[in-house]
């Protein structure tokens, strides 16, 4: 008993013989003529261009391309003990999100729009700047990375929304930060600042706090 893989060899053996035969009256048979005949027999049509796809797929789905616009900008800033970490990242909605989901209720409807994503424009540290081990929990490294993230959001042109500044920890690079915020290095952004607030983790209960370090 023949399985799967013996009949389609069988099979195209046939075909082959059956080629052979056709083109035997004719003269000898060579590789080019049986495919120019094939060819010209059977039409393919089942070719799938980048025109043909996008129309299929505009009739079969219907929806429209994400489009995706900030609506405003957040800077998250952890002030730890040896370290100050920046990162600035927009707020985007999609304009076309109730087009492409127009069977949605009015509770996911608000939910989207309660929580919108968040894309990263860029993130920065002391340590980008050159300050190592002890030195990135220093007043001045935290101070001149301030200036540095307000002078990237100038470079980058991210100023066309309001910013929302987003604080956490209570480190030596808080002072700094709202040192530079308040100086001259903050002066270009200080006015697109709409709204500052703490997410600093309060702790109620829970495990043992390890020791304080004692130098």
């Amino acid at each position: 008993m023949l399985g799967r893989s013996g009949f389609n060899s069988l099979r195209g053996l046939r075909e082959t013989l059956l080629i052979g035969v056709r083109y035997r009256s004719s003269g000898p048979v060579s590789f080019s003529s049986i495919t120019d005949s094939i060819s010209s027999e059977k039409d393919i049509s089942n070719l799938v261009t980048p025109s043909s796809a996008a129309v299929g797929n505009s009739k079969r789905g219907g929806k429209l391309r994400p489009q995706l616009v900030p609506v405003k900008y957040v800077l998250n800033c952890l002030f730890a003990k040896n370290n100050t970490h920046f990162t600035f990242s927009a707020v985007v909605e999609d304009v076309n999100y109730l087009r492409n989901n127009p069977d949605i209720s009015y509770n996911e409807a608000f939910l989207y729009y309660l929580k919108l994503p968040q894309k990263v424009k860029f993130a920065l540290s002391t340590g980008v700047l050159g300050f190592r081990k002890a030195a990135r929990g220093e007043y001045e490294a935290a101070f001149q990375t301030s200036a540095k993230v307000f002078q990237m959001i100038q470079d980058k042109k991210l100023m066309n929304k309001d910013i929302e500044i987003v604080m956490r920890e209570f480190g030596k690079g808080r002072a700094a930060f709202v040192a530079a915020l308040n100086g001259k290095e903050g002066a270009a952004i200080r006015s697109h600042v709409t709204r500052i607030s703490d997410k600093t983790p309060l702790k109620f209960g829970g495990v043992r706090a390890p020791r304080v370090r004692r130098l």
